[in-house]
């Protein structure tokens, strides 16, 4: 398990394969696709209506749709290498 999808997040430094995003309510839904080498991919949860509570989609989404919004989002992972480095740096 990467993370828990919440609004407002993303999860980044995945390593290249066969990844399968699941959500669980009252129904478990499950998205699977490949990350190759150095590629970005988005994916989006959407929470739609269930019988007893709202069920969570995961869904893929396009470069450009994913980058306006992960522009809003908060990285809630480990430091990102780069920032680490860049942080080091500057001590």
């Amino acid at each position: 398990m990467v993370g828990e999808s919440k609004p407002g997040v993303f999860f980044v430094d995945q390593a290249a394969g066969n990844k399968e995003v699941s959500t669980s309510t009252e129904v478990e839904k499950k998205l699977s696709f490949t990350l190759d080498p150095g590629q970005t991919r988005y994916v989006r949860t959407v929470i739609g209506l269930g019988f007893f509570v709202g069920r969570v989609y995961p869904e893929l989404v396009d470069d450009a749709t994913g980058q306006k919004e992960v522009e809003d989002a908060s990285y809630i992972g480990p430091p990102l290498r780069q920032a680490a480095k860049a942080e080091a740096k500057a001590q």
